[in-house]
């Protein structure tokens, strides 16, 4: 895109608009008025020339000083503004919730807690779940996990004991990364 710029006609405009609003009058940045006026031999206001003029201290608006050129074209390239990214879609909700699961197959899950071994393996529940339960989080508070599949009571593994869901003794506070970490009403849902 090209713009003719005339030499009288930007002088005026640097002295009574600024550069900024020159630039904006145009469509350019202050940076191609900035070479324009030097090419041209515009001479520009300094800085805090619009503050001093504000408060009437502003030093006089010095003349047009002869030159050659009269006209300037400023030969812009003006970007088309690349597409922003799509967002990415949204993961699938599960059919059903966990809670809805569980309440559904209960009756299963309970024989299935009855027919295994006598000691459970830690984790060993998780493949009671379906596969469609991906998307779920991956802490589920104990006493509601307890209540649905259990009766109110949490099941003793390895990982979690009774004393500990009863909360008579506190668990030890385990370091995960730079934090301290004494959660004791949720359980690790691994995948």
């Amino acid at each position: 895109m090209d713009v003719i710029l005339d030499r009288e006609e930007l002088y005026r405009d640097v002295w009574s608009k600024g550069v900024s609003m020159v630039a904006r009058k145009y469509d350019l940045t202050e940076g191609e008025i900035r070479k324009a006026c030097f090419a041209l031999d515009v001479p520009r206001p300094a800085r805090g020339y619009w503050s001093k003029l504000k408060t009437g201290d502003a030093p006089p608006v010095p003349p047009l000083p002869s030159s050659g050129a009269s006209t300037y074209v400023c030969t812009t390239v003006k970007r088309k503004p690349t597409p922003g990214k799509e967002p990415a879609p949204k993961p699938a909700k599960p059919k059903e919730s966990l809670v809805e699961w569980v309440l559904k197959n209960r009756a299963e899950l309970q024989t299935q807690k009855s027919s295994a071994q006598t000691r459970p393996q830690p984790y060993g529940s998780m493949h009671l779940l379906p596969e469609d339960m991906v998307g779920l989080p991956r802490f589920i508070p104990l006493q509601f996990w307890a209540a649905l599949l259990l009766g109110e009571h949490a099941p003793s593994s390895g990982t979690l004991l009774r004393w500990v869901h009863d909360g008579r003794i506190y668990p030890q506070p385990i370091k995960v990364g730079k934090a301290w970490n004494v959660r004791k009403d949720a359980a690790y849902v691994p995948d």
